[in-house]
């Protein structure tokens, strides 16, 4: 019963790639009791990318903790870049209604009084800048979830590099690059390579 339903949300999510919060929450806790961190992990990430519930964090903190996993330090900061993100298309709209606002009152100063107005032309590029850093912001860096029990993390993008460490399910790590069937993270502040069949990109 268990198991079975879990297959049935697991194949509506692969095939329409949506999910109700409950179904991921499940998914979520149905692969914990599994024993498979890495997609209970995954599941909670993105229940936590469509709710931005808070308490989805210390969930995963939680899990990290228990298991010695790296990668889950959240703080204010990270906080902040998600608010950003999930707000992303509102701000660049407000920005852009303020731009729009200013540029007007100078063309209707030049046009009435024919005289320049320098503080609303330096607000006017100030505003339209900062629409333009929104439009480009990228927010995080692109992470991944370690899905492979034994995962070998190497110096170099090929099975005759050297060996750094081998790790476990779970571990959330920063992607750099991609080059062939390899993935280069960023593995305790250096750069590592793990092949991409041991990593889940967090979309």
């Amino acid at each position: 019963m268990f198991t079975q339903s879990l297959e049935i949300y697991e194949s509506i999510y692969t095939d329409t790639q949506r999910a109700t919060p409950a179904m991921l929450l499940k998914m979520a806790y149905s692969q914990e009791a599994m024993g498979n961190l890495s997609n209970a992990l995954v599941y909670l990430h993105d229940y936590y990318k469509v709710t931005s519930d808070k308490t989805v964090l210390k969930k995963m903190s939680d899990l990290a903790q228990v298991n010695g996993l790296e990668g889950y330090d959240s703080n204010d900061f990270q906080r902040f870049v998600k608010t950003i993100q999930d707000y992303k298309l509102i701000i660049i709209a407000v920005l852009l209604a303020l731009s729009l606002l200013i540029l007007s009152m100078i063309f209707r100063k030049i046009k009435k009084h024919n005289e320049k107005s320098p503080g609303l032309a330096v607000g006017f590029v100030l505003i339209l800048g900062l629409a333009v850093f929104f439009v480009n912001f990228s927010g995080q860096p692109q992470k991944g979830i370690v899905t492979s029990t034994n995962s070998y993390v190497m110096s170099g993008p090929s099975a005759a590099a050297e060996l750094i460490e081998v790790v476990g399910q779970g571990h959330k790590v920063e992607i750099i690059d991609k080059t062939d069937i390899w993935y280069e993270i960023k593995w305790r502040g250096k750069r590592a390579f793990v092949r991409e069949t041991n990593l889940q990109e967090l979309l």
